[in-house]
């Protein structure tokens, strides 16, 4: 009995024993895992503000313009005609834009017409700006294998005809066998076949009555004419006059405007007077503008390029203002209405910057704002560098400036 009451304490001791132990054990697991999320909490929190903290240095890195620099080798840059220029302060001058023609000085030019109608053959040497002299051919026009036939031809042969009659009735006519009457009639028809058949008139030739350049052709090889119809133009002097129609609003300033700067409608070439040997001249020279314009007009060299009749754009080139910072147009490029240029920073690297441009002559522009003196401005090539900027091509320094 004792021994019994014994062991029914001992295994009363052991549960008691194993359920205090177990207790303690579940919460010790308890507490372990409440600061195990404690510190993974912490260390998530932790390496989410660094990682926040990073973003936000790489935004402030990106927002100091590193990655508005733009990589382009010195060898590219040769390879690709980028050229650059140190921005200097200097004159610029006051301009308008204006609509413009280019005509011919009076009684300068002469027009070439077919002389019959058919197919024309332009000579070798003629072309626009080509040299030609008093009396030298054009173009020779023929009608063979034209339904009609060649005119000049037949007139050739209504000439031989009435020359060989003319021929015979003479002698008869000297010794009274024909009348007066009969011999008169045939001196006529050859006067007039001989008309038909002269240079001037279905000869077939179309000549030039002086010498100059040829500053227009109106007609190709193979081209069928009418008669009368204008096959060239031919400058007597080789120069042209530009005619400006200013706007009478802008009649104070007409003092001042002393060359300009064209392009003409069919052309994207900038031409300037002052390379052209141009000089301003008096307005009653040539046809005046339309009402409500003023003309100003210029005479200039002919180089073989421009024709007469041709509208153009012009610059007006007026007072000179010092002081001003200005570019080739060509260094200005536009995106959605803003206007920038690329400032060289070293050798290899570019830099896009936006700036305010002012007045232009068509040749440069003035810049107000954006562009200091002492810089270096890309003046040739600026669309080279857009697109190596496009591309990516971004350097991995930055320049502090």
């Amino acid at each position: 009995m004792k021994t019994l009451l014994k062991s029914i304490i001992t295994c009363a001791s052991l549960v008691i024993f194993m359920a205090c132990s177990g207790s303690d054990n579940h919460g010790h697991d308890h507490e372990g895992a409440h600061e195990h999320e404690h510190e993974h909490s912490e260390a998530h929190e932790h390496q989410h503000g660094e990682s926040h903290e990073h973003s936000e240095d790489e935004h402030e890195h990106n927002k100091g313009g590193a990655s508005n620099e733009i990589t382009l080798s010195p060898e590219q840059a040769k390879q690709f005609g980028v050229k650059s220029i140190e921005v200097k302060k200097g004159s610029f001058h006051e301009t308008i834009k204006v609509s413009g023609q280019i005509v011919g000085a009076q009684g300068d030019e002469y027009t070439v017409v077919a002389s019959s109608a058919g197919m024309v053959k332009l000579r070798k040497s003629v072309a626009v700006g080509s040299h030609v002299g008093a009396g030298q051919a054009i173009a020779s026009i023929s009608a063979k294998n034209m339904v009609g036939g060649d005119a000049n031809e037949q007139a050739r042969i209504i000439y031989n005809n009435a020359k060989r009659e003319l021929e015979r009735l003479k002698p008869l006519y000297e010794d009274k066998i024909v009348t007066a009457r009969d011999y008169n009639t045939a001196l006529e028809n050859y006067e007039r076949a001989k008309a038909a058949c002269s240079s001037g008139s279905g000869s077939g030739v179309a000549t030039t009555a002086i010498s100059g350049t040829v500053i227009a052709l109106n007609v190709v090889d193979g081209q069928f004419v009418e008669a009368g119809e204008v096959i060239a133009k031919v400058s007597k002097n080789a120069r042209l006059l530009l005619r400006a129609d200013l706007p009478a609003s802008f009649a104070a300033k007409v003092q001042n405007i002393s060359s300009a700067n064209f392009r003409t409608s069919s052309s994207s070439e900038m031409y300037s007077l002052s390379q052209l040997g141009g000089r301003r001249i008096s307005a009653g020279t040539v046809a005046a503008a339309q009402p409500g314009y003023i003309p100003v007009c210029f005479e200039f060299a002919n180089n073989g390029t421009l024709v007469s009749g041709s509208f153009a754009e012009v610059y007006l080139i007026g007072a000179d203002r010092s002081n001003t910072i200005a570019v080739p147009v060509k260094a200005l490029t536009e995106e959605l209405g803003s206007f920038f240029v690329y400032v060289q920073l070293d050798d290899e690297c570019y830099a896009k910057r936006r700036v305010e441009p002012g007045i232009s002559d068509g040749c440069n522009i003035e810049i107000l704002s954006g562009l200091n003196e002492g810089e270096k401005v890309v003046a040739e090539g600026a669309m080279i560098i857009k697109l190596a900027g496009n591309s990516g091509a971004i350097p991995s320094h930055s320049h502090e400036h």
